[in-house]
């Protein structure tokens, strides 16, 4: 669903991935990332850059939703009808 966090999981080896993108396997598997459209095909998008290698980024399209695991934000919640979180103490 939309919003929803999802995380990479840790069985996926980072090292068989181009090591251009190694760095957003790694972030994928340590932040996730989030469900910002649910009405099409499964797949990731950035901020458009001259920087990245469209061919290195294809790499990335091995990645299906079976890679992924929901992230249970709950305990984050200050009250369950608000998107407010609480502070790291």
């Amino acid at each position: 669903p939309m919003g929803s966090w999802l995380r990479l999981r840790a069985d996926i080896d980072p090292t068989d991935f181009d090591p251009a993108v190694r760095p957003i396997v790694v972030a994928l598997q340590t932040y996730g990332a989030v469900v910002a459209d649910n009405g099409s095909a499964f797949y990731l998008s950035g901020v458009p850059d001259a920087r990245w290698d469209n061919d290195q980024l294809r790499t990335l399209g091995r990645l299906t939703g079976a890679d992924f695991e929901f992230v249970d934000a709950s305990s984050l919640q200050v009250a369950p009808n608000s998107y407010e979180a609480t502070t790291a103490s």
